[in-house]
């Protein structure tokens, strides 16, 4: 019986070897790597050729989420499950054509099932959440209520074009916090850049255009 290849991503080795040690039992199931620092996770892609990779979204450097739009640009037929923490990100993930999103506190059971799911093509959400707040949590309502005064106020100031010298003169912020919450409002809408932002706000109608 050929083996589900799977590749371990994420920045805790406590946590690596914990999942390597509880998935390599299963028969259907090869650990083909395991890897802690997100820009070798392309290289190791290329040469391990896993079927499933399992990814972590909080790692320093570029997050799971970018991690699986470059990895998924360029490999497009390896299945990737998020496995966090956190259960905000769903859509970002989805958007960037994650299959399965998994909160860490699912049992052994469920994670198993999920990875085999994923691999014969169904994409699993385990996520512990109500359905209420799964609702929530997919509604542009919900994501739009998240930004708070000071980023709004911010991703104004952006769409004129205010450089972050700028912003900082005219909200008496530092420039490391309006850099802080720049971030935060591009993790929140999930884009890139100042362009993006901008037309993701106008897009959610949180600014309005010129």
């Amino acid at each position: 019986m050929d083996k589900i290849r799977i590749l371990l991503v994420d920045d805790h080795q406590v946590v690596r070897e914990g999942l390597h040690r509880m998935l390599e039992l299963e028969s259907d199931f090869e650990i083909v790597g395991e890897v802690g620092t997100p820009k070798d996770v392309i290289d190791q892609v290329a040469g391990l050729s896993p079927e499933v990779v399992l990814m972590d979204i909080k790692m320093p450097g570029i997050d799971g989420i970018e991690l699986t739009r470059q990895l998924k640009s360029r490999s497009p037929a390896t299945k990737v499950i998020m496995l966090t923490l956190y259960d905000e990100y769903l859509m970002q993930a989805i958007e960037a054509g994650a299959q399965g999103y998994l909160v860490k506190d699912i049992n052994r059971e469920e994670l198993l099932k999920a990875i085999r799911a994923v691999h014969e093509g169904r994409s699993p959400l385990y996520l512990s959440l109500t359905q209420d707040k799964l609702t929530k949590l997919t509604s542009h309502e919900d994501q739009q209520s998240k930004l708070s005064d000071r980023e709004l106020t911010i991703l104004r100031l952006i769409a004129d074009g205010v450089t972050t010298e700028g912003i900082t003169h005219q909200t008496f912020l530092s420039e490391a916090s309006v850099k802080r919450s720049v971030r935060f409002i591009f993790e929140k809408l999930g884009v890139h850049n100042r362009s993006e932002a901008v037309a993701e706000a106008y897009k959610r109608g949180l600014i309005n255009r010129p």
